[in-house]
């Protein structure tokens, strides 16, 4: 039993390493000196830190993300007007009103630009500023001489929506 203890103790033992005793360390003065200073430092860094990080927050939070709508309304190239199913036309100048699907006109705008491409002609219009909504728009085309409405997502306004009244 006694020898159990005895060889337990000294492999125990052999695992220890333990330096020789030696000159002093220095002092270390700076550590002392500049802990305060540090402490406040980082203090007035971290309230600067947490002022800007609720100011860019609470921005975010009331200000809605805002977009160009783009769009155009299919045509005859001809005549540069575009036939309505009422039997009316829409022409260069015309109105365009944009109402959020959820309700409330968002902005208004005219056709002004008349595009010839490849795949046919285009009355073309664009307004900045058009509030975001995942809701998608009710784009209102036209005036007293014909008015049509279509249904257009927030992603085909961002991208250019093709308008095509069945006339």
């Amino acid at each position: 039993m006694d020898q159990g203890r005895t060889a337990d103790a000294h492999r125990g033992a052999a695992h220890e390493m333990w330096l020789e005793p030696g000159p002093p360390l220095p002092r270390r003065t700076w550590q002392r000196r500049t802990r305060v200073p540090v402490i406040v430092t980082t203090s007035i860094a971290m309230i600067v830190f947490a002022l800007v990080v609720g100011v860019a927050v609470i921005a975010g939070l009331l200000t809605t993300p805002e977009f160009t709508a783009k769009g155009g309304v299919v045509a005859d190239c001809l005549t540069e007007v575009a036939a309505l199913p009422d039997g009316g036309t829409v022409a260069r100048g015309a109105r365009v009103v944009l109402y959020a699907a959820a309700g409330g006109e968002v902005a208004t705008t005219t056709l002004s630009v008349f595009l010839r491409g490849d795949d046919g002609c285009q009355l073309t219009f664009e307004v900045s500023g058009v509030e975001y909504t995942e809701a998608g728009y009710l784009v209102a085309v036209g005036d007293a001489d014909g008015r049509f409405t279509e249904s257009v997502s927030t992603a085909a306004l961002q991208q250019g929506a093709v308008l095509r009244p069945l006339g």
